[in-house]
């Protein structure tokens, strides 16, 4: 690892990243990546039930709520990617 990521796993300040703090790190990490996951589960979920088992009519009445929903579960996992992505190229 470099300096930098050090730097955000050693909480305490001391220089050295003990398995304790890396521990944290870790389970952050994966909370993010179940984040994101579920995110995208939501929304292919959604996806589905709105084509099988809503109708039109219900559709037209809760379109601007979708579109709100649609755009928040895209950023999580979009902001999830891109991020992994940026972080991985460091």
């Amino acid at each position: 690892m470099t300096d930098q990521s050090n730097d955000r796993i050693d909480l305490n300040g001391d220089g050295k990243v003990d398995e304790k703090e890396y521990a944290i790190y870790e389970r952050k990490a994966i909370n993010r990546r179940r984040l994101a996951w579920v995110a995208l589960i939501a929304m292919i979920a959604t996806a589905f039930s709105m084509l099988f088992f809503v109708s039109e009519t219900r559709l037209d009445k809760i379109k601007d709520i979708l579109d709100l929903y649609w755009i928040s579960l895209g950023g999580i996992t979009g902001a999830y990617v891109g991020l992994s992505a940026w972080a991985s190229k460091k």
